[in-house]
């Protein structure tokens, strides 16, 4: 039984380490999608992007799948309840990293030849490279047993929320949006709500850092933070 068990388990992380290398490629593909003018170039990464999220959905049911075998048939130890379920709590989170890099996509699809969105390409740019190195961290925290770059992460959540404030702040400033015809206006909305994706992933790294945590501590700090007092 327990060679049975450890090879479950064995497989629920093999599964996941495929799965965040899969969005992590995502990342990748989307910050090149973010940087190409080529139309046909545009078109081929975003396909490639759709293909990766319909297997990051798989991926989801699978260890969604995985998770309950072991658990029912094997009935882990404490240690290892704490990592297949921190490590489930981070597939969830991986797959809603993918559905905001499908709304990034749809987004920048919509806006990527407007004057706003050149205007502010490089900003947001730098907001998804940390994002992107927030998601790294969080993952290798939890492949390497590292709370380290869990606590990173963590705490550069504030980061990406300043990021967002200051960069919409800015822009807006800099537009005298009486003299703006109500496509600008609506430009606007969609650079914000591309903006808020982007925080979303960091938020989803930092709900990744805390199972990490989680799974090596056994201390659960969604709600009472890094030294917090309870």
């Amino acid at each position: 039984m327990s060679g049975k068990k450890e090879q479950a388990i064995k497989e629920i992380m093999t599964s996941f380490s495929e799965m965040a290398n899969l969005v992590l490629k995502q990342l990748t593909l989307l910050e090149k999608l973010m940087n190409t003018s080529d139309d046909q170039d545009f078109n081929e990464l975003t396909r490639q992007v759709r293909d990766a999220e319909n297997l990051l959905d798989n991926y989801e049911v699978v260890i969604g799948e995985q998770f309950t075998n072991t658990i029912v048939l094997y009935q882990p130890v404490a240690s290892d309840v704490r990592r297949i379920v921190a490590c489930y709590r981070m597939t969830i989170n991986l797959e809603r990293i993918g559905d905001r890099i499908m709304n990034l996509t749809r987004i920048i699809g919509n806006i990527r030849k407007s004057k706003e969105y050149g205007s502010i390409c490089s900003l947001v740019n730098n907001m998804l490279a940390s994002g992107t190195i927030m998601v790294e961290k969080s993952l290798l925290s939890f492949i390497n047993a590292d709370p380290d770059f869990a606590i990173w992460t963590i705490k550069n959540d504030s980061v990406i929320d300043e990021m967002n404030y200051k960069l919409l702040v800015n822009d807006i400033n800099k537009t005298s949006l009486d003299d703006e015809t109500r496509q600008i206006v609506l430009r606007y909305v969609e650079l914000k709500d591309m903006i808020s994706n982007i925080e979303r992933i960091a938020d989803h790294a930092t709900n990744i850092a805390e199972a990490s945590i989680y799974s090596m501590q056994g201390t659960d700090i969604r709600h009472t933070g890094i030294g917090k007092d309870k």
